[in-house]
């Protein structure tokens, strides 16, 4: 089985869902997964090999933050010399790395390769919607004709969240299957039983603390109320920060002594990181695109059994009230805040539930929709 997986996310980067699944799927499987260009990284255009997984960044666009470049796509001609060139890029690297063949699956996080995926021959499409990529900040308009002919050619979609299946089905995709985010339990339980990390270690506790990225849906103002409210406390943030939210960070971080970033860590070791706060939170803001989501974090911090306090996105955040602190507003999640420190959590209701979200079931589930489909395609 050949899969090309077309991403918005380096495969080198940081380890999201596409990375997790892709990695699971059979060893005989060849993977190639193609990626944007990202300014300031290392963008490898000649391909690379990772194992069965053969990686390599593509020009090719998304919601540019940038005024003039969101000016100059604005014009369909524009978009349309810009795909010619994509289309071509994209089958140059397929000669080279074998794949240009109509014996390949599609797998698509990516819309904005949806002009030119309809002109590349393929057994079958599978959509994998990990977000509401129309919700983010400065998605320009004409991205809309994008998402609907990537939903259009899809032979499966899948959707991360029962609202984002919902709001899916709404749309008139005919089925959506509802597979959500995991976390590598094995990975977490062996970083964890290495230790606590040294930079951890020197902090004063308690520590309230967030892993995951800092980008436009983080909420700054909830993170200044925290450290305001627990000043005895170490507010960490262990993670990327994104753009803008660098310079918003420092802001805040300037005049407050208890707030510390530490930057990214690798997988293999976040699970240390985790088991060192004493509570784990879930800042990010209240909006529509959060509403859709599923956040990764949810299930790592319930794998290293901490506390968590999480801001109530969706209605499935809801239903776990039993395991976790869900909040309605900033003032109850500094009141959660308080009361998870006096009393923990269930260590082992919580690593339970991590331990029935792993991402190899996750990787299953979707390796079997694309066994079937591939199947009936034949038929």
């Amino acid at each position: 089985m050949k899969i090309v997986c077309f991403s918005e996310i380096q495969w080198k980067y940081v380890r999201t869902r596409k990375q997790q699944v892709l990695s699971r799927l059979p060893s005989g499987w060849s993977i190639l997964f193609l990626s944007t260009f990202v300014k300031g990284k290392k963008n490898n255009i000649f391909p690379e090999k990772d194992g069965n997984i053969i990686h390599a960044c593509v020009p090719v666009f998304k919601n540019f933050p940038q005024a003039s470049l969101q000016a100059l796509f604005s014009f369909a001609p524009m978009r349309f010399i810009w795909n010619v060139m994509l289309f071509v890029w994209l089958n140059v690297l397929f000669i080279a790395t074998g794949f240009l063949s109509r014996d390949r699956v599609f797998y698509v996080s990516n819309i904005y390769y949806g002009a030119v995926l309809r002109f590349l021959p393929r057994r079958i499409m599978l959509y994998d919607c990990n977000d509401d990529h129309l919700g983010f900040p400065n998605t320009p308009q004409w991205a809309k004709g994008y998402f609907e002919k990537i939903v259009a050619n899809a032979d499966l979609v899948v959707a991360v969240s029962e609202e984002l299946a919902e709001k899916l089905d709404g749309l008139g995709v005919e089925k959506v299957h509802h597979i959500g985010n995991g976390v590598d339990y094995e990975v977490f339980e062996r970083a964890i039983a290495e230790g606590v990390p040294e930079e951890m270690a020197r902090l004063r506790r308690p520590i309230i603390g967030y892993s995951g990225a800092v980008a436009q849906w983080f909420d700054f103002e909830l993170l200044k109320k925290t450290a305001d409210r627990f000043k005895d406390s170490s507010i960490v943030l262990v993670g990327p920060l994104f753009g803008a939210s660098l310079e918003r960070f420092n802001e805040i971080a300037a005049s407050r002594e208890n707030i510390f970033h530490l930057g990214p860590k690798p997988y293999e070791r976040l699970g240390a990181y985790i088991a060192a706060m004493d509570v784990c939170i879930v800042p990010l803001k209240v909006n529509e695109l959060m509403r859709y989501a599923d956040p990764n974090k949810i299930y790592e911090y319930a794998a290293a059994g901490r506390p968590i306090v999480t801001m109530k996105h969706t209605d499935k955040l809801g239903e776990l009230r039993d395991l976790i602190y869900v909040a309605a507003s900033h003032e109850e999640f500094l009141d959660s805040v308080a009361l998870a420190l006096e009393r923990g959590a269930d260590e082992k209701a919580l690593k339970a539930f991590a331990r029935k979200s792993s991402w190899q079931a996750r990787a299953d589930a979707i390796k079997e929709l694309i066994l079937e489909a591939v199947k009936e395609e034949v038929l």
